[in-house]
């Protein structure tokens, strides 16, 4: 279970250290790809599988293919290194607007990890936060 929010530089061989309460749901490996929010998602190896079955049982429209190659041609296989860290790979970092050097947010949203520009998640989080305040319960 990944929860909380953290920040963390992306060092300049582009790796981010994941927090040591994620490290275990990770060992085994994990998948980055691209989310919908213009964010990076990772997933441990066998839950990327569960919603991998999801995407692939779409109907297969042009939508569907469209859907199912964003999101398996930017998918990268990776492995934590020894401190912890993932690689991020360079068409990754451009489409989630990641730079080497800079600070990113590293959110855990229950079932996986979302890795964002630590600005634009900002900005996310305060309207979040603000339709939250608002919902009637």
């Amino acid at each position: 279970m990944f929860l909380g929010e953290y920040f963390h530089s992306l060092d300049g061989k582009s790796r981010v250290v994941m927090p040591s309460g994620f490290r275990r749901d990770l060992e085994d490996g994990c998948v980055v790809t691209k989310g919908q929010d213009r964010q990076l998602v990772l997933f441990p190896s066998g839950e990327f599988e569960a919603r991998a079955a999801e995407v692939t049982e779409m109907e297969q429209n042009r939508f569907g293919r469209r859907f199912s190659r964003t999101v398996f041609s930017g998918a990268d296989l990776q492995s934590l290194d020894k401190s912890g860290r993932v690689l991020i790979k360079p068409d990754l970092r451009d489409f989630a607007d990641l730079e080497t050097g800079s600070e990113i947010a590293v959110i855990g949203v229950f079932d996986h990890v979302e890795l964002w520009n630590k600005t634009l998640y900002l900005e996310d989080r305060a309207l979040g936060d603000q339709r939250y305040l608002e919902e009637d319960e």
